[in-house]
C-alpha cells in the first residue's frame, strides 16, 4: 500500500533513501535541495525545528517519519514523535549519545571489551602534550563531537593540533593509535531487540589515492566488502552488534534504526573497531540500500510498530555489486555546470550533495567541496569498478576531483 513518507535530513544518504522509497511512496523531505524537487516534495522546514515537524506530521497524516539527520536524531526528535504517537523510524537521544559522543563510545567500547585502538582522552594540554611524547608515530586526533579525524606524523604537528582544539571552551580530544588495515562499515537493521544484517562496504576514507592524506568521511565504497568473510560477519553481529543493543536496553535507551559499525580489518585478519554509525554512510548508501530486495518502508514500520522481532525472520539481500565514488570540487567559482549528467546509463545512481543548485536553464552547477556520489552495478566488482569509472569520464566541471583506486586490488 502506498505511503506517505517524511525523510528528515537532505545528504547524499538522504537522497538515496528518498529516490528507493519513491517508486513506491508518497516521498516529503526537509531541508529542500534543488536536485530533491525533481522527484519528491520539498519542505522549508529545519532539520532541528522538532516542533514544526511534528505539526506538519501531524496536519498532513505522514504515515512514517524517517530521520537520517545527525542533527535531527541528536536534537531528540524520535523521543518528541514518538510521545505523540508518530511513528519514526530513527534511535532516541539517549541511544544515539553513543554515536555522536565519540569520548562517551569510547568508554563504551573498553567497558563492553571490544576491541579498539588504545586512546587516552585529555580535555587538559599540559597531559596531552606528555601523552604525545611517548605516543607512536603515526597516530590519529579526534574531536569530541566530530566526525573527521586527523592522522598525525610528528609529536610536533600533534601538539600544535592538541593546542588548537583544547583551547576552545569546553572540547575534549581523543588520542588513538593509527590502525594499519583495510576501514570498513556493517549495517544492521533494529529494533532494539533484534537486529538482522543488511552488508557491509569496503570504505575508502582517506582523501588521496593509495590511501594518504587526512581522514574524511568517505570517498567512496566497495559494497559488498570482498575482504570480509562469513566469519568477520558472525564475529560482528555477536561481538559487536548485540553487546551494544544489551548495552543500550539495560540503560533504559534501546536503539532503534539501522545501527553501523565502523572499524578497521587488518591484515592479519583482526578487527578493530572504531564507533558506531547512524543509518548508513552518504558514501554507501546507495550501494547498501539498493542490495536489500524487501520494501524498505515495511521493514522501518515493523521496528516501529514492535512486529520486527516476532515476525521478521530475514532480509532478502540480492547479488548485486556496487562501487560508489564521491566526487569534489577543488574551486569556488560561480556558473560551474556540471556537464554529462544526460549521458549517464539508467541504472548508474547518482546521488548528490545540497550545496549542488539549478540555475535560470535548469543545469546543475558545482560549489567548492563534496559535490556528488556516483554508483555502478554489476555482477562483479571489477565490473561494477569498470563501469562507475566508464560513467565518470562522461561528468566534467571545473575543479572536478575523485579518487581513482576505490576498489583497487590493492586497497
Amino acid at each position: 500500500m502506498k505511503k506517505k513518507i517524511l525523510i528528515i535530513g537532505n545528504t547524499p544518504k538522504g537522497y538515496a533513501l528518498a529516490k528507493k522509497l519513491s517508486d513506491k511512496h508518497d516521498i516529503f523531505i526537509t531541508p529542500a535541495s534543488d536536485t530533491l524537487k525533481e522527484f519528491v516534495t520539498c519542505l522549508d522546514i529545519r532539520e532541528d525545528s522538532i516542533k514544526e515537524l511534528l505539526e506538519f506530521v501531524m496536519e498532513n497524516e505522514i504515515d512514517i517519519t524517517i530521520a537520517v539527520s545527525d542533527k535531527a536524531i541528536n536534537a531528540g526528535i524520535a523521543d518528541v514523535f514518538s510521545s505523540n504517537n508518530q511513528p519514526i523510524f530513527a534511535p532516541s537521544a539517549k541511544a544515539s549519545e553513543l554515536l555522536y559522543n565519540k569520548t562517551f563510545a569510547k568508554k563504551v567500547l573498553y567497558k563492553l571489551r571490544i576491541p579498539t585502538p588504545k586512546f587516552g582522552i585529555f580535555e587538559k594540554l599540559n597531559l596531552a602534550n606528555d601523552y604525545i611524547k611517548n605516543q607512536k608515530i603515526p597516530f590519529v586526533i579526534k574531536t569530541n563531537s566530530s566526525n573527521s579525524a586527523t592522522v598525525i606524523t610528528t609529536a610536533s604537528v600533534g601538539k600544535n593540533i592538541a593546542e588548537s582544539i583544547l583551547t576552545e571552551k569546553n572540547q575534549k580530544i581523543i588520542i588513538e593509535d593509527y590502525i594499519y588495515g583495510t576501514p570498513f562499515s556493517f549495517y544492521a537493521i533494529t529494533d532494539g531487540y533484534k537486529a538482522l544484517p543488511i552488508g557491509s562496504s569496503l570504505s575508502y576514507k582517506h582523501s588521496l589515492e593509495g590511501n594518504g592524506g587526512q581522514l574524511t568521511g568517505g570517498m567512496g565504497a566497495c559494497v559488498p566488502n570482498y575482504k570480509f568473510s562469513i566469519d568477520n560477519e558472525y564475529y560482528l553481529m555477536d561481538s559487536v552488534i548485540y553487546p551494544t543493543l544489551e548495552y543500550l536496553e539495560r540503560s533504559g535507551s534501546p536503539y532503534l534504526g539501522i545501527l553501523g559499525v565502523n572499524g578497521i580489518l587488518t591484515e592479519e585478519g583482526d578487527i578493530s573497531i572504531l564507533g558506531w554509525q547512524a543509518f548508513t554512510q552518504d558514501f554507501d548508501t546507495d550501494s547498501i540500500l539498493c542490495s536489500i530486495d524487501d520494501d524498505l518502508c515495511s521493514l522501518f514500520e515493523a521496528c516501529v510498530i514492535g512486529s520486527f522481532s516476532d515476525e521478521v525472520n530475514n532480509i532478502r539481500i540480492n547479488d548485486n555489486q556496487a562501487v560508489s565514488v564521491v566526487l569534489t570540487c577543488k574551486i569556488s567559482k560561480n556558473e560551474n555546470i556540471i556537464k554529462g549528467l544526460d549521458n549517464l546509463n539508467e541504472d548508474t545512481l547518482t546521488s548528490f550533495y545540497p550545496s549542488v543548485n539549478k540555475n535560470k536553464y535548469l543545469e546543475f552547477e558545482a560549489k567548492n567541496g563534496s559535490v556528488m556520489v556516483m554508483t555502478s552495478f554489476s555482477s562483479s566488482l571489477s565490473k561494477a569498478k569498470e563501469k562507475v569509472y566508464l560513467e565518470l569520464s562522461d561528468i566534467s566541471y571545473d575543479g572536478i576531483s575523485y579518487r581513482k583506486d576505490i576498489c583497487g586490488i590493492n586497497n
